[in-house]
């Protein structure tokens, strides 16, 4: 595992990237209302040093357009329903949300580990982390019908898309945080203090996997670029 390049980055979403895989996993829900990008602040690889720190937003019907422009870095969708999207984009006033969808997060670095800290997420902790993901969603789906596991590129995220889940209080978000306590779970993400999670098929640049929905074991998710010879990419 290692950073994305500016140019495998611009190869990826140009190439590889495909927006009809994105609708389909939203299909018979809710497409987002707001997406938002990093274009590098993490890595330091950015198409312009003023956007470092900051976090982009737009909405859903531009997100191809951001991804040209920018080749970011991390590419995230809002959890929350608005009743005044457009108000929000133009205020940057999150606060007032209507619902939001109910994720947990489970990140390799979360769990205990003996092994060196490195770009590399170690193989042991992220088999781990999917076995938690697992076990929360074997728990969540004797009450939700639809739950799914997606690979995050250094963990998992476990997404509830039912109706009655995203109508769920904070208070009930809470006793779910008690309730998982035992997993290596980011809680403020499921407390509902984070709204931003990474959006499915889109690329995790800090280590060049593709963020994909889980089918039984561990995906590999390595892009194209590092499959094929290195060449310069002309947009």
């Amino acid at each position: 595992m290692r950073p994305s390049t500016l140019d495998e980055r611009r190869r990826f979403y140009a190439r590889e990237f495909d927006l009809r895989k994105v609708r389909s996993w939203f299909a018979g829900r809710r497409l987002p209302q707001l997406c938002a990008v990093d274009a590098g602040s993490e890595t330091g690889i950015i198409v312009d040093e003023k956007l470092k720190g900051e976090v982009l937003y737009f909405p859903f019907s531009e997100l191809r357009k951001k991804l040209s422009k920018y080749a970011p870095e991390d590419v995230y969708y809002d959890r929350n329903v608005y009743d005044d999207p457009k108000r929000v984009l133009r205020t940057l006033r999150f606060g007032a949300w209507r619902e939001q969808e109910l994720v947990f997060d489970i990140d390799a670095d979360n769990i205990p580990c003996t092994h060196p800290k490195t770009q590399d997420a170690c193989p042991r902790c992220i088999a781990k982390a999917l076995s938690s993901a697992k076990r929360i969603k074997v728990t969540l789906g004797k009450e939700y019908r639809d739950v799914r596991i997606v690979y995050s590129g250094r963990g998992f995220h476990v997404h509830v898309l039912d109706d009655e889940a995203w109508r769920l209080s904070v208070a009930q978000r809470e006793r779910l945080v008690r309730r998982f306590a035992k997993e290596p779970i980011d809680q403020w993400v499921t407390r509902s203090r984070i709204r931003l999670v990474r959006m499915p098929y889109s690329l995790n640049a800090l280590v060049s996997r593709v963020a994909v929905p889980v089918r039984g074991r561990i995906p590999k998710a390595i892009p194209r670029f590092l499959r094929q010879p290195r060449r310069a990419f002309l947009p």
